[in-house]
């Protein structure tokens, strides 16, 4: 695990996953991540966004499986070989009607422990739907992405 700067007490970072995804990485806290599972094909759904892959079943519960180079409107190249999906909890998931939703990743994600002085926002950066900030980080660019956005637009679709 690495560890961005100096020398600090636990209380002043914020452990972090940097997430492969095509075209760059996500950065989301720790917390936010409820698993990393492997690849599954996602069963059908009545969703008529092309984002929305289908739904799966993740711990006897149905999630959505979504895309988010395609909700970002971003070309979607060839996957990778080491697709994994990454289960995200879901923004309102307390008292909303979606708890979870899963994303699908390109490899292996890597823990790091982040500190606010690490953390510059990139303004050369175009944001996008899907995009909340563009950061720079010592081990190069992130997204962070707008998970209330995809949570919004998930109950807007009949995903089930």
């Amino acid at each position: 695990m690495q560890q961005i700067t100096g020398e600090k007490s636990e209380e002043d970072v914020l452990p972090c996953l940097l997430i492969p995804v095509q075209g760059g990485r996500l950065i989301l806290p720790n917390v936010t991540v409820a698993e990393l599972i492997a690849f599954q094909e996602p069963g059908p759904s009545q969703a008529e966004a092309d984002w929305v892959l289908g739904k799966m079943e993740w711990r006897g519960t149905m999630i959505p499986l979504v895309s988010y180079e395609k909700f970002c409107g971003q070309k979607k190249g060839i996957p990778g070989q080491d697709l994994r999906i990454a289960v995200v909890n879901a923004p309102n998931g307390d008292s909303g009607a979606l708890r979870f939703f899963g994303v699908v990743v390109q490899g292996i994600p890597s823990l790091i422990k982040l500190e606010e002085a690490a953390i510059k926002e990139n303004l050369n950066t175009t944001l996008v739907v899907g995009q909340k900030l563009s950061v720079t980080l010592e081990t190069g660019h992130a997204i962070v992405p707008d998970l209330d956005a995809i949570e919004a637009a998930l109950l807007d679709e009949n995903w089930q």
